[in-house]
């Protein structure tokens, strides 16, 4: 029962993780884009390549820990029935 509890509680915080990391890409390539519209007097074509470039980091992101932890949870020999 205690293992289940901390898979719950390390779910949640890989779940929380990923949000927040793909929250600040998209948020740092929107707002490094418009800043960028304003100094070069582009309007708006940085600001959308800035959020479409955030958007791409995230969506990355999220590939790669999830790539990352189906490889961890299907480890041979771990959670495996036939050895109990």
């Amino acid at each position: 029962m205690a293992k289940a509890n901390k898979n719950w509680v390390k779910s949640l915080s890989e779940a929380i993780n990923m949000a927040t990391t793909v929250a600040a890409s998209v948020a740092l390539g929107y707002f490094g884009g418009k800043w960028l519209d304003t100094k070069f007097d582009t309007e708006p074509w940085l600001t959308v390549a800035g959020f479409l470039l955030g958007v791409a980091t995230g969506i990355k992101v999220m590939w790669d820990r999830s790539m990352a932890s189906g490889n961890t949870h299907t480890t041979k020999g771990e959670n495996d029935s036939s050895n109990e």
